[in-house]
């Protein structure tokens, strides 16, 4: 089982130096926790785009908090942003990758798409068949070592590698 984790706050988490945590204010990020997940795959809504979603990134779970944690949420996640397995897609803003995953995705998650994500709706358990599925579909989109993804954009001043997010 992996984690499906709406990210709505990408792009403000990065540039404040949230690496590594994830958190929500819902019991569901412990629940879903108590299940042993492998990974954290994270969604944004394209700009202009409400409805579809956006694939942005795959990252390795770890029990080791970011030594600069500092919590924003009641419940934390933590990634190992520094994992060769913890990847930003580069490409996935594509409209032809948006539609796959958002087509293949709100089949699965049709109350997700419909509530647009809200509460624990951004929360939701992968299970096995869902995630061997999104990652063939993914297999072939460009990745990036997520660091080196976020050391880029830092380098350019730019915002992630994933620009017209809500």
């Amino acid at each position: 089982m992996d984690i499906f984790y709406y990210w709505k706050d990408f792009v403000s988490d990065v540039n404040e130096g949230r690496i590594g945590t994830l958190g929500a204010d819902t019991d569901k990020l412990t629940e879903l926790q108590g299940r042993l997940p492998r990974k954290v795959w994270t969604f944004i809504t394209p700009k202009g785009m409400k409805g579809k979603i956006r694939v942005i990134g795959s990252m390795w779970i770890t029990d080791e908090r970011p030594a600069n944690f500092v919590p924003k949420r009641r419940h934390n996640l933590f990634y190992d942003a520094g994992s060769p397995r913890s990847v930003l897609f580069t490409d996935s803003g594509s409209p032809g990758k948006i539609e796959e995953v958002s087509s293949y995705l709100s089949n699965r998650f049709n109350q997700a798409f419909r509530s647009n994500f809200h509460g624990e709706k951004g929360l939701l358990a992968m299970e096995t068949d869902i995630v061997h599925g999104l990652e063939k579909l993914v297999r072939n989109y460009e990745t990036v070592q997520f660091m080196d993804g976020i050391k880029e954009a830092a380098r350019l001043k730019a915002s992630p590698p994933v620009s017209g997010c809500k």
